[in-house]
């Protein structure tokens, strides 16, 4: 081929093609990382154990745990770790109900303990719930896990007369046969499918939406779980990609009781079988982390791991802390209790570009607040008789400053004890630990304990220092706070609500034995 002066050299020709090629791979880069870029309405996945304490996870308690957690580090690494995270109460129920409504339990009929089945559902119907709220915003919503919540069974005709399945050491189902039905369950409070079990007593029979599907060994609930969730991670995908986000609500079994490690984590860990069900906890999370990153979802999900409440004494925690593992941390106190150990839990949440990798947060967090938190990212607004005691710290996950933050949280024990944090102080309404920890109030009583407890939290953590005695101006004005907080019926702005029943935040009867 012959070029005159007028055309180009083969030199330019082959230039131009080269700049062309580069112009082309730079805009599909570009394309890329704008697909790749945060949505305003990200993929929620919510892990919620049972019963694992602050101290579980190494990432947060790295000179005094003692259980391989790679994959909880991992999460921790990558997102941020809020430090002064607090569920509403120290057991399941009513952490669960706080949780769903964003208002505190002690507001319902259940005033102490959990729940045990059979009866009305705690979440009154028409309550605007967690998953309600996103299934406004366009979500798709799922349960897979523990309720906790009650419902009511109804029995077909043609089960009437079936013979029940008998308990034993490794199978614990509900006295009701497969194929019984639920009135009143998760999907008719905000649940578009339900995968799982009422509670852990009964944990063998599992549930599909709203009747009994089959019954497990309870070894085997753990990874039927855990494989639920990855199964339907797999099946939203095509949805999510296509601007049809999901929520998951994955309410895990474990390590509450029983403590039944798969045989692949037997002998995990050298804190014997408790240790090895805490590591096939992490084992669980790490399953649903790979899900999200082998469907390509990471980028675009908001995942969040926490727990209902502390460590349960189940755990052997003494003998675990000889071994150089302290499930609470440095916080005194476990399940059941109203020190900080029985409802002050991990909370860490992993957002790819809007979570900075390696933070950590010391905002005073209820997990109540997650339906404001996800009202105000998916830019719903609540109305005025829903979520009463719910905070947004949204812009706390964007590292920014939060304008209304959380300055007081109200705590609930077991023996529906009382106490109240209100920012670097925290009242305890009772003589002792209020649940199950040594000296309970009677004992503490008995001792002579003051029959209140004040701590500073900043100069204290661990609660060994009452100042009940010196500081009585900080017990009377944080007394008054309490008993606005239960008057008003909200802890956040706007017209007063009602409690369903009344609510005594002394029972100072249960300081004493009875007779």
């Amino acid at each position: 081929m012959i070029f005159s002066d007028n055309n180009m050299s083969i030199t330019n020709w082959l230039s131009l093609l080269i700049i062309s090629c580069m112009l082309l791979a730079c805009n599909s880069k570009k394309e890329d990382v704008a697909t790749k870029q945060p949505s305003d309405q990200p993929n929620i996945v919510f892990i919620y154990a049972d019963d694992m304490g602050y101290g579980e996870i190494e990432a947060l308690n790295p000179d005094r745990s003692n259980i391989p957690t790679p994959h909880l580090n991992r999460l921790a690494k990558e997102g941020k770790v809020f430090t002064d995270a607090h569920t509403t109460s120290s057991v399941c129920t009513p952490s669960r109900y706080a949780l769903l409504t964003g208002r505190y339990n002690w507001r319902t009929r259940l005033q102490q303990g959990v729940v045990t089945g059979g009866n009305k559902s705690l979440i009154a119907k028409g309550r605007l719930t967690l998953p309600a709220l996103l299934k406004e915003a366009g979500y798709s919503t799922a349960l897979v896990g523990k309720w906790h919540l009650e419902h009511e069974y109804m029995v077909p005709a043609k089960l009437q007369n079936v013979v029940l399945s008998k308990r034993t050491n490794s199978f614990w189902p509900a006295p009701y046969p497969v194929g019984t039905k639920i009135l009143e369950g998760p999907i008719t409070r905000g649940f578009d499918s339900y995968f799982g079990f009422h509670h852990s007593r009964e944990m063998s029979s599992i549930f599909r939406d709203d009747v009994i599907e089959k019954e497990i060994d309870v070894i085997e609930v753990l990874p039927t779980l855990t494989n639920e969730v990855v199964e339907l991670i797999d099946q939203k995908t095509d949805d999510s990609k296509n601007e049809k986000p999901f929520f998951i609500y994955f309410a895990m079994n474990s390590p509450h009781t029983p403590i039944v490690p798969s045989k692949e984590f037997q002998g995990r860990t050298e804190l014997g079988s408790y240790g090895d069900f805490v590591a096939q906890t992490d084992g669980s999370v790490g399953a649903v982390l790979e899900a999200l990153k082998r469907n390509d979802l990471s980028d675009n999900t908001l995942v969040i791991f926490s727990s209902d409440n502390g460590t349960s004494r189940a755990a052997n925690i003494k003998a675990l802390e000889e071994k150089g593992h302290f499930p609470s941390a440095q916080f005194r106190g476990s399940k059941a209790d109203i020190w900080d150990g029985g409802h002050r839990v991990p909370f860490i949440v992993r957002w790819p570009g809007v979570v900075q990798s390696g933070s950590k947060s010391d905002q005073l967090v209820c997990l109540t607040d997650m339906m404001a938190t996800f009202a105000e990212l998916v830019s719903v607004e609540l109305p005025f008789d829903v979520a009463e005691d719910s905070w947004s710290f949204l812009p706390a996950l964007k590292g920014e400053e939060i304008p209304q933050p959380r300055s007081s949280v109200v705590h609930h024990s077991i023996n529906g004890r009382f106490a109240i944090r209100d920012r670097d102080w925290k009242l305890i309404l009772a003589p002792g630990s209020g649940g199950w920890s040594a000296p309970n109030d009677i004992p503490a009583t008995k001792q002579g304990l003051p029959e209140m407890q004040l701590y500073n939290m900043e100069e204290d953590v661990s609660e060994t220092t009452n100042l009940y005695t010196s500081q009585t101006e900080k017990v009377e004005s944080m007394t008054a706070l309490l008993q606005k907080i239960v008057v008003d019926g909200r802890s956040t702005p706007g017209p007063t609500q009602s409690n369903d029943v009344e609510v005594d935040i002394f029972k100072t009867d249960l300081n004493h034995k009875k007779d």
